[in-house]
């Protein structure tokens, strides 16, 4: 018995990190590719490929970041059993 709830909560804990990796992953890319992106996107005449872009940029990663936070298993507050 404590054996399977020792295994639960591990594997809830690697969930989390996974969660934790693919939210910096994501912050750390839209970091690095703001600059580009003004410079080639919000600088140029707007046009439907910007439109695109934006929109597949932003409202994937707000579904990436929405499916990393629902999908973790975090559990606020201590664990009863």
């Amino acid at each position: 018995m404590a054996s399977d709830v020792q295994s639960l909560l591990s594997q809830l804990q690697l969930n989390n990190y996974t969660s934790l990796v693919i939210v910096v992953a994501i912050s750390y890319d839209y970091c690095l590719t703001f600059s580009r992106e003004v410079t080639y996107i919000w600088q140029r005449p707007w046009t439907k490929v910007s439109t695109l872009f934006l929109l597949i940029r932003y409202v994937g990663c707000l579904f990436a970041l929405a499916l990393a936070f629902n999908q973790s298993g975090f559990i606020p507050g201590p664990v009863k059993v």
